[in-house]
């Protein structure tokens, strides 16, 4: 059988030409350089990198690289690639040359543009901007003590005002020659005085090259997350611990070839944010908002029949610290019933941001016809980028009420009983049956269908205002809530995790017990909302649980009989919660 697959390779190029030239042998060429590292120690290697991609290309010949300034041309290092892709129907072509050099003298440097002929014409890439750093600044004994791994919590601002949006890199720091194969971050991670929300960010981590104090590291951004401060003063972030799957390098191994695979845990060092607070606002409210919004204000029908109910809506969008703005309070008619206000959320995390919609909705019911008028209503929220407030004036609102022109009206008069004496003789004569009302199944008939409709009235109440009243919802699911929780601790055996949860289900339970904030309290502040209750033994003993969760990452001796009798006695203070609130 006769090979075909080294004519099919060098057939390949000229089909991609002959596609090429079929769409009218108009090519558009794009040449790019690139550098490997923009911040070199002298006498380091650095390679550039020349890209030539186009839709019709001829035979390019090697280019021969510019004379650069701060580097010296490594000669027969070079490297070259050739990729074929289909995009859009349009095959594309590209050419790679890699050329490596070493750094020379120190200072900044700009490398000129490379120049290339294709096909009779010339072209040129875009120049390189790179340092050439002094070796001997470094401190040998200081980066001889620099670690291999290290993580980092990484803020975009360490003076936010309060309710600012303030994002975290989890940074994670390595040597070169040491591979990250995964990594795992603890549960629990806790941000005491902030309301903290989880940004979207990839699956797979990008490393780049980096320099921090004059060791070279492989730099890594693997989680971000978005921190509002709820309260001003001097906040700590607790430390942040990940589990690395780490395979290193062995120096023993003279061909380079041995790597070893370990599972280590690195924490990070405490990181303390400034929160200012927000300066006073004497001529608008307030809602609470901190970023960059856009308020508006609706009315649903202008015109209504008496008894229909009047829809108010006010719709925030923006970016900033949207689960956190507050419903704004309007001055209504007092001719107009107010029932309870609805509110919804549409948050999203992308971007290395929060923003989304607020919609808060409140229910108006008109008894008597007329127009009436809502009227307009100064709001604010601060842009941290202005540090100032804007304010926003949401023009007043009308509608009419009209009564049900197919209503009939009822008089006095119709509902008087023309009630006349009987005149004449009257017979009175005896039954020997007995009288209704002294039958049994009457007074069920009677009974019944009022029972029935009190416990329809009674439960609609209730759902309705399961649905509207969300203190009174989350109090009434609070023990449900609590005992999902808890049963997850049965099926885990890691003690740490159980701990987590046991912690978890107590400031949950707590917080939709008392309608206090389901983030952003700290335990010291849930114990002494506890101690108001006046339980002091009920008190202590929620204090000495939450230490114990708290502690559980230095306590390694705890074991699973401790867990157990710990999950006992938290069911007892939930009970005990219960029954005060």
């Amino acid at each position: 059988m006769k090979k075909i697959g080294n004519q099919f390779r060098f057939f390949l190029p000229f089909l991609f030409l002959l596609i090429g030239a079929q769409s009218g042998f108009s090519q558009s060429l794009q040449v790019d350089a690139s550098i490997s590292e923009t911040n070199i120690y002298s006498g380091e290697q650095v390679q550039i990198e020349l890209a030539i991609t186009g839709t019709s290309i001829g035979s390019v010949s090697q280019p021969a690289p510019p004379e650069i300034e701060g580097l010296r041309w490594m000669r027969g290092s070079t490297s070259r690639g050739t990729k074929y892709v289909l995009e859009n129907n349009t095959p594309k072509i590209t050419y790679t040359f890699g050329y490596v050099f070493i750094a020379q003298e120190v200072g900044d440097y700009t490398a000129p543009p490379f120049e290339v002929e294709i096909d009779g014409q010339q072209y040129q890439s875009n120049t390189l901007n790179f340092t050439v750093l002094d070796p001997a600044t470094v401190d040998q004994q200081e980066a001889e003590r620099a670690p291999d791994i290290y993580v980092r919590l990484e803020p975009n601002t360490d003076t936010p005002v309060v309710g600012e949006q303030v994002v975290i890199d989890v940074v994670l720091y390595f040597k070169n020659g040491i591979e990250i194969s995964s990594y795992q971050p603890t549960p629990g991670w806790k941000a005491e005085g902030f309301w903290k929300e989880e940004l979207q960010y990839p699956q797979r981590a990008q490393a780049s090259s980096t320099i921090v104090n004059g060791v070279r590291y492989q730099k890594a951004n693997l989680i971000q997350y978005a921190l509002f401060p709820t309260k001003s003063g001097e906040l700590t972030l607790s430390p942040f611990e990940l589990t690395l799957s780490v395979r290193q390098q062995r120096s023993s191994d003279p061909f380079g070839f041995g790597f070893g695979q370990e599972r280590m845990k690195v924490e990070s060092v405490p990181v303390t944010i400034n929160a200012e607070p927000l300066p006073s606002l004497a001529d608008a409210e307030f809602i609470g908002a901190v970023g960059d919004f856009e308020i508006s204000r609706s009315i649903t029908p202008r015109e209504a029949m008496v008894g229909e109910s009047i829809e108010i809506t006010t719709r925030i969008s923006g970016s900033g610290n949207v689960p956190l703005i507050n419903k704004p309070e309007y001055d209504y008619p007092e001719a107009l019933e107010k029932y309870n206000p609805q509110q919804s959320s549409t948050i999203n995390r992308q971007n290395r941001q929060i923003s989304g919609t607020r919609i808060f909705t409140d229910i108006l019911i008109a008894r008597n016809d007329g127009t009436y008028t809502i009227p307009e209503a100064n709001l604010a929220y601060f842009d941290p980028s202005s540090s100032s407030y804007k304010r926003i004036t949401l023009p007043a609102l009308s509608f009419t009420a009209e009564r049900d022109p197919e209503a009939t009206p009822v008089d006095v008069q119709d509902v008087e009983f023309q009630v006349k004496p009987i005149t004449g003789l009257a017979q009175w004569t005896s039954s020997a049956q007995t009288p209704l009302h002294q039958k049994t199944w009457i007074w069920i008939l009677i009974i019944l269908p009022l029972f029935i409709t009190a416990a329809a009235f009674g439960y609609k109440k209730y759902t309705d205002r399961m649905n509207t009243d969300t203190a009174f919802a989350r109090s009434r699911t609070a023990f449900k809530k609590a005992e999902e929780t808890l049963a997850k601790i049965e099926e885990t055996s890691d003690i740490k995790q159980g701990y987590y949860l046991i912690e978890k289900t107590l400031i949950q339970f707590i917080t939709d017990k008392l309608d206090l904030p389901p983030a952003g309290l700290s335990n010291r502040d849930i114990i002494a909302k506890v101690e108001q209750l006046g339980d002091a033994e009920l008190t202590s003993e929620l204090k000495r649980i939450l230490d114990r969760c708290e502690s559980i990452a230095y306590a390694p001796n705890v074991s699973a009989q401790n867990l157990e009798n710990d999950l006992n006695k938290t069911r007892k203070i939930l009970k005990d919660l219960g029954k005060l609130v």
